[in-house]
């Protein structure tokens, strides 16, 4: 049955009427004329009125008594959250230009504010990658051969030695895209790297300034970005013999020695004073101590480099920037390789969307319990209040707590509202007594969605003259602080979960209160190493991305989002689980249909909304999907009911033939359709709709792609007319 909510007064206007009436032999015996005309009637009438309206706004919980009874239950509505991104700093300075912690940058009227400190220098960097080539030499044409036999013989007669005793492996430079978000740049693959080690040239400016900035730097500091392409690392494969789901498990980061080249097969190590990658695990900053020693000359390696050698660099413009070489690497015997990386970059440093508020007297104690004081800024982040109380010797230090539940009378505790900037001492802990001042020395206020700005949108780098910024990624994670109903709506689920993962909806609505997470589908008694078979105890939680910018129609979580969901779910996890966090996995597919447009409507209109509706049919992310909530996960693919969606669409008459559906799998090095009536997921799999062709008339087969124009096209056996340009005439 439902609820009930509370009705204090339940009296209507009729009720209210009829009790006025019968009260007036008992006040005014002589009033005898009860009719509806009678002027003291009306007067009554028009009482009971208002009457009926004050009691209906009486019946209304006020808003405030709803916060107090959220605040009762112990239940906070989610704050605002900030967003982050990585900001590349540029300065034509030789000496380099300083940049504190804290200082403000500006997208038009969005404030961010830095992390940390950074030096800016007027360097460039470029990462290169010597990715195996493993061709058969018995398949290669002689021109490759020719090329490589070339190659072994530039080598240094050491080198060349030691080819004939160990034999050789060839390797092509690739470099690490320039720009992060540029789709058809390829990452480069560290794995799959001859040596296993990613390289870092450090350059200047321009030439003229090489020698100069290289005697600058000793004993210095760089801040080296990376941005790693997470998401395509972590796809499982799809053959059910061999699938091994990925997952992710809290441990200490794995270790990363960076090294400066000196020479020959000589390095010395560099001190990592700071590292916001984790180990190369997630995006973020690098902060790396040079040695005091002079820089290397950093002449050209021997022609192909080997395993202890800077790759080859055939720009001589580059070549003749080179400050000095890093190379980035495992230790022996460290079984997480590096992966993927997109954009490596220097003087970056992180910004998060916040300002920090400047010290303010909050007033003095009064020894009551339950006492309120107010911040002059709001929302206030949580966790970042610094306030003190002045007691009989000295300021002291007070600590800012989720809940009074856990203290104690002797505890200094207090507790923050972050929506109303309210600072509240307990009735069961310490409070400050009569006359103590309290104060607040600084706290960090900010966040909401606005923060997530383009790339490119962070152009101001305020107080700081010479120095030119820019974030090189959207902004990402900001979030505006749940509304009064939105955390009325949480109050069962909270009051029945008690911050407590049990039950499967338990996970998925934990999963959904880390910042940055879309979806979330928990599959109990699935372990990654072995889906296919049902493994006691075990629980794998799939996470959907809110965004994810290089393939928005099949988002996947990076490293650093699933380590996020992992430590949020690791303490609130029964002792006998065994949680894992791991991406969605996608089955390729293609749809191809060819529909009878109906007159008045525009062919390629009906055909756009076709393409449309069937993308967002087959959506894995809300607000679409067939229930809009995202594809099931497990759910079969059938050809029948993606017709039945097809022909829903306005405009559409007909279904030219049938359509056809297609399964996309590898063979070998190619990619083959495979048409089918009917794609069977397994529980753990949903759809990556890759490819979707709409036609008026009979479609093409399912992964073939829109048919060829021009003269010739469709026609076996004629190829069409070679097409040769006239030169211009001249007289």
């Amino acid at each position: 049955m439902s609820l009930i909510g509370p009705i204090l007064d339940d009296r209507s206007y009729d009720d209210l009427k009829q009790e006025l009436l019968k009260r007036i032999p008992v006040y005014a015996p002589e009033w005898t004329d009860y009719n509806e005309s009678d002027p003291g009637v009306v007067l009554l009438e028009l009482f009971a009125y208002l009457g009926e309206s004050l009691l209906f706004r009486f019946n209304q919980i006020p808003d405030a008594t709803k916060i107090a009874f959220l605040r009762l239950l112990g239940l906070r509505p989610r704050p605002a959250r900030p967003a982050r991104t990585l900001l590349a700093l540029r300065t034509e300075r030789l000496d380099g230009m300083h940049v504190r912690r804290g200082t403000e940058a500006t997208a038009g009227r969005i404030a961010f504010q830095t992390e940390e400190e950074v030096t800016a220098w007027p360097l460039e960097v470029q990462a290169y990658g010597k990715t195996e080539s493993d061709d058969d030499p018995k398949k290669l044409p002689p021109t490759e051969k020719n090329r490589r036999d070339d190659a072994v013989a530039r080598l240094p007669e050491k080198d060349r030695k030691q080819v004939a005793k160990s034999g050789r492996t060839f390797y092509e430079v690739h470099a690490v895209p320039a720009n992060p978000l540029d789709p058809e740049a390829e990452p480069v693959d560290v794995r799959e790297s001859a040596d296993g080690a990613l390289w870092v040239a450090v350059l200047a400016r321009n030439a003229q300034q090489t020698g100069a900035v290289a005697e600058k730097l000793p004993n210095q500091f760089l801040y080296v970005g990376l941005v790693l392409d997470g998401p395509l690392d972590v796809v499982p494969s799809v053959e059910p013999t061999t699938t091994k789901l990925p997952r992710v498990v809290l441990a200490d980061p794995p270790a990363v020695l960076w090294e400066l080249w000196r020479g020959g097969t000589a390095f010395a190590p560099l001190d990592v004073t700071r590292d916001g990658t984790r180990g190369l695990t997630t995006d973020g900053v690098v902060q790396l101590a040079l040695p005091q020693t002079p820089l290397p000359p950093t002449e050209q390696a021997e022609p192909i480099g080997g395993w202890d050698r800077p790759p080859k660099i055939d720009d001589p413009k580059v070549l003749d920037r080179v400050v000095a070489w890093l190379r980035v690497r495992r230790p022996a015997g460290e079984n997480d390789r590096i992966g993927r990386i997109r954009w490596v970059g220097i003087n970056v440093v992180s910004v998060v969307q916040d300002q920090t508020a400047q010290a303010e007297l909050l007033g003095t104690g009064t020894g009551d319990p339950d006492q309120t004081y107010r911040l002059a800024q709001r929302p206030v982040l949580p966790g970042t209040v610094r306030l003190q109380v002045e007691e009989v010797d000295g300021w002291h230090d007070w600590k800012e707590v989720d809940t009074f539940a856990a203290g104690r009378p002797d505890n200094p505790y207090f507790t923050v509202d972050p929506t109303t900037g309210l600072v509240r001492f307990g009735a069961q802990t310490r409070v400050p007594q009569p006359g103590q001042r309290i104060r607040v020395l600084c706290y960090r206020y900010g966040g909401g969605a606005a923060g997530n700005v383009a790339a490119g949108a962070i152009t101001a780098l305020n107080g700081t003259a010479g120095v030119k910024a820019t974030n090189v990624l959207p902004a990402v994670g900001g979030a505006d602080a749940a509304s009064l109903s939105e955390a009325l709506d949480q109050i069962p689920a909270e009051v029945h979960r008690r911050d407590r993962a049990v039950t499967a909806e338990d996970f998925r609505a934990l999963t959904l209160q880390v910042p940055g997470v879309r979806r979330a589908e928990p599959l109990p008694l699935l372990h990654p190493d072995t889906p296919a078979k049902r493994a006691a105890g075990a629980v794998s939680v799939v996470v959907f991305p809110t965004d994810d910018l290089r393939n928005p129609g099949a988002p996947a979580p990076d490293a650093a989002l699933l380590r996020r969901v992992a430590a949020y779910l690791e303490p609130r996890r029964t002792l006998t689980c065994e949680l894992y966090v791991i991406p969605p996995t996608y089955r390729r597919i293609a749809v191809s249909v060819g529909v009878q447009v109906r007159e008045g409507y525009q062919v390629d209109a009906v055909r756009r909304w076709v393409e449309l509706i069937l993308r967002q049919y087959l959506a894995p992310v809300p607000p679409y999907g067939p229930d809009g909530q995202g594809w099931t996960l497990g759910r079969t693919i059938r050809r029948a009911e993606l017709e039945a969606v097809t022909v829903q669409v306005d405009g559409v008459e007909s279904i030219q033939s049938e359509l056809k559906l297609a399964l996309i799998v590898k063979t070998g090095d190619a990619e083959v359709a495979e048409e089918t009536p009917s794609v069977e997921l397994r529980r753990w799999e949903v759809p990556e709709l890759v490819q979707v062709t709409v036609v008026r008339g009979v479609p093409p087969a399912a992964g073939a792609g829109y048919p060829a124009s021009g003269p010739g096209a469709g026609t076996p056996g004629l190829d069409p007319p070679v097409l040769v340009p006239l030169p211009a005439e001249v007289c």
